[in-house]
């Protein structure tokens, strides 16, 4: 079965090409092999998005913006309360390094959902379905919150192309990859049904 994902060139890397065809195929297989064929849909925006922390990462300027986004009341009173706001407003940890771990838990969710951990098959009500008591679970609550880090990525990015106009090209360009990545991502996960599994 071809995939209804493809690769774009230039500044739209990622792209659905139909939102209805991925979830039929998805819901077409069995729970894990539903997480493995969302992980591998969803690794090339996975890959572009930690490339894109790890070249913010080694950026001497990124812990300035971030600083500066926590600071700005007008910018943080406008966000929805959530997991990634809240590390955010932490100013002792660093903001890229937890959004790489969010994406590394995020994949291992999906690899632990691909390997049946947890999987109960219900023969009888014909479903499959993770139980809530499960640590298993409980990544797959917290799955949802990637998005939220990745949009906070992309104001860091908005103010570092302000900040950097020699590199304010690539910086817009990573915002807009940034951004799909993050659309993607969910995209993916929310085709599959993922986050409605526990039970």
């Amino acid at each position: 079965m071809q995939s209804t994902i493809s690769l774009q060139p230039g500044n739209t890397p990622l792209a659905l090409s139909d939102f209805g065809e991925l979830q039929k195929r998805y819901h077409a297989l069995s729970l894990p092999d539903r997480a493995a064929a969302v992980l591998a849909d969803a690794e090339p925006a996975l890959q572009i998005a930690e490339q894109i922390l790890d070249v913010l990462s080694k950026n001497a300027k990124t812990k300035q913006v971030i600083d500066g986004l926590r600071k700005n009341n007008v910018l943080t009173a406008k966000m929805r309360p959530s997991e990634a706001k809240n590390m955010l407003m932490d100013g002792g940890n660093d903001f890229i390094d937890t959004t790489r771990h969010k994406l590394a838990v995020w994949r291992k969710t999906m690899e632990r959902i691909a390997a049946s951990e947890g999987v109960v098959r219900d023969k009888n009500a014909g479903k499959e379905y993770v139980p809530a008591h499960l640590p298993v679970a409980v990544a797959i609550t917290g799955l949802a919150a990637t998005g939220g880090y990745l949009s906070i990525v992309q104001l860091a990015l908005a103010d570092l192309a302000k900040m950097e106009s020699k590199f304010a090209a690539q910086h817009s360009a990573d915002m807009a990859k940034i951004r799909r990545c993050a659309t993607f991502i969910s995209d993916c996960e929310l085709a599959a049904s993922i986050a409605a599994v526990v039970n």
